[in-house]
């Protein structure tokens, strides 16, 4: 590549944001801390684990008696005793975007309930939406959509989960005004990794906002392939513990996701076999 071509490859990068709601984000990793039974439960080890992601978003949980917490202090970050004040001795999280999960939320009125509370209690409008089946291993599509529609209409900004296989919901979802889809890639907690390729690319193209791509994955692999075909962002969660050295998991997959930005970049300018023929033959 010439020097000059380079530079502004490099420039380009630098400068590729993961834009949501009109808000650019330079980290395309997003990442919770584990499942009920799979959790952290030191906060300065969770603390660690957010600074090397280098991740722009914390996730705060609404599970348990969450209807007695005064203020995001009280939140849980996990399922293992950590709260918001916990992890503010130890980063600046002014610097975070939050997110309120509606985790394991079943019907769309809890998930309502629960959006609408932690909104309140801590004045933060980004609702990271989910409406699961009774076994917690996929959302309910109509649900979410039903959820999302209501909430959108009180001023949220959501963040809703779908089931693969689903472009039609996807582009309802899209049409109401979410900031993103979140895409299955395979059961949550599966360890499947991602199992269909060809439908998250066909997601990629037909949708106008960003797809991020996140549960059952199962190594760094899944990542890069997601982003290489063309999801904005990974959001990964049980899979961190999977590892004996979680923050060589996290390191790797946060370079796994840079380089399929690359590759998904790159791809993008691919000229064709008689565009190049011609090109330099001339």
């Amino acid at each position: 590549m010439p020097p000059t071509l380079a530079a502004e490859w490099k420039f380009n990068m630098k400068n590729d944001f993961f834009v949501m709601g009109g808000i650019g984000y330079k980290s395309r990793l997003l990442h919770c801390f584990g499942e009920p039974n799979v959790s952290i439960s030191n906060p300065k080890i969770a603390s660690n684990l957010i600074k090397l992601s280098e991740t722009d978003f914390i996730t705060i949980y609404t599970h348990g008696d969450y209807i007695s917490f005064k203020s995001i202090d009280d939140f849980p970050i996990g399922y293992f005793g950590i709260k918001f004040a916990d992890i503010k001795k130890y980063l600046d999280v002014d610097k975070y975007t939050i997110l309120i999960n509606t985790n394991h939320a079943l019907t769309p009125k809890e998930a309502i309930d629960k959006a609408v509370f932690g909104a309140v209690c801590t004045n933060c409008k980004m609702i990271k939406l989910e409406v699961l089946n009774d076994k917690g291993t996929k959302p309910i599509n109509e649900a979410v959509f039903e959820a999302a529609d209501e909430l959108i209409k009180k001023g949220y900004q959501i963040l809703p989960i779908i089931d693969k296989g689903d472009i039609d919901t996807a582009k309802k979802l899209e049409r109401i005004g979410c900031l993103c889809i979140r895409v299955l890639m395979s059961d949550i907690g599966s360890d499947e990794g991602l199992t269909d390729p060809e439908f998250l690319q066909q997601l990629c193209k037909e949708v106008n906002i960003p797809i991020i791509a996140e549960g059952g994955l199962k190594t760094p692999q899944d990542a890069y392939t997601a982003v290489s075909l063309g999801a904005s962002a990974v959001l990964v969660n049980a899979a961190i513990f999977r590892y004996k050295d979680p923050f060589k998991f996290i390191e790797v997959l946060k370079n796994s996701i840079v380089v399929g930005r690359d590759t998904y970049l790159c791809n993008l300018e691919r000229k064709s076999r008689r565009e190049s023929i011609d090109e330099y033959s001339a």
